[in-house]
């Protein structure tokens, strides 16, 4: 490939794919006898992900007022 083209060569065919090991394709992990990957955790959706949203929303804010009148009282502190 030149320095000045912008297209990539192609891939041919003896090459080893680029996921996972070198020379092992995922499919044939799975001819060797080996369990299949457990699927990952169930997804949360609907109105109890809008209210994780909003609990950890208000959380931050609380945090944020908190924090905020921390150093409110400290500077009065100074002040007097």
């Amino acid at each position: 490939m030149s320095i000045t083209t912008l297209n990539t060569p192609e891939p041919t065919g003896a090459q080893a794919p680029h996921s996972g090991q070198a020379g092992i394709h995922p499919v044939s992990l799975l001819r060797r006898g080996e369990p299949c990957p457990l699927p990952g955790p169930e997804k949360m959706r609907g109105l109890r992900l809008v209210a994780v949203w909003v609990a950890l929303t208000a959380a931050s804010w609380a945090v944020l007022g908190g924090a905020g009148y921390g150093l409110y009282a400290l500077v009065q502190s100074f002040m007097l």
